[in-house]
């Protein structure tokens, strides 16, 4: 009997009561996941009773968590109006989700602080009958960081998770879930697609969106595992990229700098018609001209905090059109 890493799903269902754990069928293992891992924690109470010794007697275990990270690449789904499988982890990051007339918009709002989910992290034995090992956890909430690692590469991104440790448990082979319906789209390489800053179109080859989630467990008594889940209580989001250094009279990031002046961030991949735009209306400088050097050429590291424009939409993520 062996786990190989390889084997490793992952499961994920909308609560439809938030902090309730729901039952997961095979149709819920269907994102495209990958780089699935998860420490799962049980808290310890030392206990060093005084007998004249310096023995220790057995601890008590108490509150019971666990944190689940994964990576998904950013890929339209088949119909605009369709939200691609991963945007449940979105909308579990405190992100709104509307589907309109041409297409589907994530936001993140205060008001989804608590729309968590259950998972379900499972390791295949190897062999022609397999057995499963389950991880479940509850009352899941979590962090994204959207990634653009090289031009001419998919933008992917990276999801922390997390919530109570509900079991770890065998899956007979007669029970095993198996993935089902996942997406057979391919992501689009980060080509042929603008990326702008304060309307400029910015030369570069990485950039970091983190949405900067604070994640909090909750402790709640009446619960196995002594957690009710996780919650979002604030959120910071940054923006960090490396264009090319360019002069003043080009780009004048100096005066935006010392000037307290924010400006629209734009990015989009895909072509026409099967695009996602990710989009934050107020971006601010809090660092820049930190020279780095690429293929040769001086670039201008910058980091910039996303603000607010009318509140809750420092961060836009458009699946087609709005």
């Amino acid at each position: 009997m062996s786990f190989i890493p390889g084997r490793r799903t992952i499961g994920v269902k909308l609560e439809s009561t938030p902090y309730t754990a729901e039952t997961l069928t095979a149709d819920n293992f269907n994102i495209q996941a990958y780089d699935i891992n998860y420490t799962p924690e049980i808290s310890n109470k030392s206990r060093k009773i005084a007998r004249g010794d310096y023995s220790r007697d057995p601890s008590v275990t108490g509150k019971r968590s666990i944190t689940i990270t994964l990576s998904v690449d950013v890929y339209h789904s088949d119909a605009n109006t369709t939200p691609p499988n991963y945007f449940l982890l979105l909308r579990a990051c405190g992100m709104k989700q509307v589907i309109g007339a041409n297409g589907v918009t994530l936001t993140p709002d205060s008001d989804y602080t608590n729309v968590p989910v259950t998972m379900e992290v499972v390791e295949k034995d190897e062999g022609t009958s397999p057995s499963q090992l389950v991880y479940k956890a509850k009352g899941c909430m979590g962090n994204p960081t959207i990634v653009v690692e090289n031009v001419g590469e998919p933008a992917r991104i990276n999801f922390e998770f997390k919530g109570s440790l509900v079991s770890v448990t065998d899956r007979a082979y007669g029970s095993i879930l198996s993935p089902s319906g996942i997406s057979t789209v391919i992501p689009d390489s980060v080509m042929s697609s603008g990326v702008t800053l304060f309307n400029e179109t910015q030369c570069l080859n990485t950039y970091t969106i983190n949405l900067n989630n604070v994640v909090e467990l909750y402790t709640c008594p009446g619960q196995d595992g002594g957690y009710e889940g996780a919650h979002i209580t604030n959120r910071s989001p940054t923006l960090e990229l490396d264009p090319d250094m360019v002069l003043i009279a080009t780009q004048g990031d100096y005066a935006r700098w010392t000037g307290n002046t924010t400006g629209a961030f734009s990015s989009t991949i895909g072509s026409v018609g099967d695009e996602i735009t990710i989009s934050a209306p107020a971006a601010q400088y809090i660092n820049a001209y930190q020279p780095g050097e690429r293929e040769g050429h001086t670039v201008n590291n910058k980091t910039m905090e996303l603000k607010r424009s009318s509140g809750n939409d420092e961060l836009k993520i458009v699946h087609g059109e709005e």
